[in-house]
């Protein structure tokens, strides 16, 4: 069984060892209300979703996961989750014995990417994911590494700029301030004119409107978007020359905007990398959409079930 936990939704799946869908369900996650409701609504999706023959769980959650001891260190969208037992609280009110596994959500749609995506094939990738911020995930060799205390792949908090702006985690001049939805936003407070000409959009309807604005050649919302691609590409080239991946998926909601940002973002990262590093690299956009993190989180239970077993 895999679920995505998401702001908004529960998403789960049950899958086969040979990889066929058996049940599917989406449910009201009830995670701004808190980490009391979301676990009290989980449980209960458990159960209805649950058949006799499961063998495990993977749960992908937008935090910082330390999946080795099933805590939840941190979720800046959910109330009262420092350092939460996650899997221990799960498992008391589930009263199930079938193993529980989690990761990031970032990690788990990376894996997904690598499994049955744009990552087919590699032997090792990265997945860059835009959403509000900027998450990821990392496979190495074929499997997925999220450091030593889980919280690998945060690839949103690389400096590419000591005197930008502040960032959420604290720091300055973050990938993530940006290229993300938080960087977007804040580029349009920051830039009355083109603010201006998105009138009364809704804040999370921002990018759309500045996808077509570019589309009608509007010089502002084009110079955005250029920028926004640098900036993503300084923060691939520093991971190629770290990692020395070949294949960068990226990913989440801003990637709709693939046909603005990439050719920038192409550009930056192949003359930023190592020459060694850039021959052969590829920047691929995301191809399962919203079904990664639940497949991810599907394959997590997999992996992590083959593992202890």
């Amino acid at each position: 069984m895999g679920i995505d936990v998401g702001g908004t939704n529960l998403r789960g799946k049950i899958v086969s060892d040979r990889g066929d869908v058996l049940a599917e369900r989406k449910t009201r996650s009830g995670a701004a209300r808190g980490i009391g409701t979301l676990m009290e609504n989980l449980s209960a999706f458990i159960e209805d979703l649950s058949g006799e023959n499961i063998s495990a769980i993977g749960i992908g959650i937008p935090g910082t996961v330390n999946g080795k001891n099933g805590i939840l260190a941190q979720a800046p969208n959910i109330k009262n989750t420092k350092d939460f037992p996650f899997v221990e609280i799960l498992l008391e009110k589930t009263g199930t014995e079938v193993p529980v596994f989690i990761e990031n959500d970032a990690s788990c749609a990376a894996l997904a990417e690598y499994q049955a995506g744009a990552g087919k094939g590699s032997d090792s990738m990265v997945m860059m994911t835009l959403g509000t911020g900027l998450g990821g995930g990392i496979i190495l060799d074929g499997k997925l590494w999220s450091g030593e205390d889980g919280f690998g792949g945060e690839f949103g908090h690389i400096t590419i700029n000591p005197s930008g702006p502040e960032c959420g985690c604290g720091s300055n001049g973050c990938v993530e301030t940006y290229a993300s939805l938080v960087a977007i936003k804040r580029i349009v407070k920051e830039h009355p004119r083109l603010a201006s000409k998105l009138g009364d959009v809704e804040e999370d309807e921002i990018p759309e409107r500045l996808e077509n604005l570019a589309l009608e050649r509007d010089a502002d919302s084009i110079l955005l978007w250029n920028e926004f691609g640098k900036n993503l590409g300084i923060g691939i080239s520093t991971v190629v020359n770290i990692l020395n991946v070949k294949t960068v998926v990226v990913g989440g909601g801003l990637s709709n905007a693939w046909d603005l940002f990439i050719g920038k973002t192409e550009e930056e990262a192949r003359k930023r990398s190592l020459d060694s590093s850039a021959r052969g690299l590829r920047i691929k956009k995301a191809a399962l959409g919203d079904a990664s993190g639940v497949l991810g989180a599907c394959y997590l239970a997999r992996s992590r079930f083959c593992e202890n077993d």
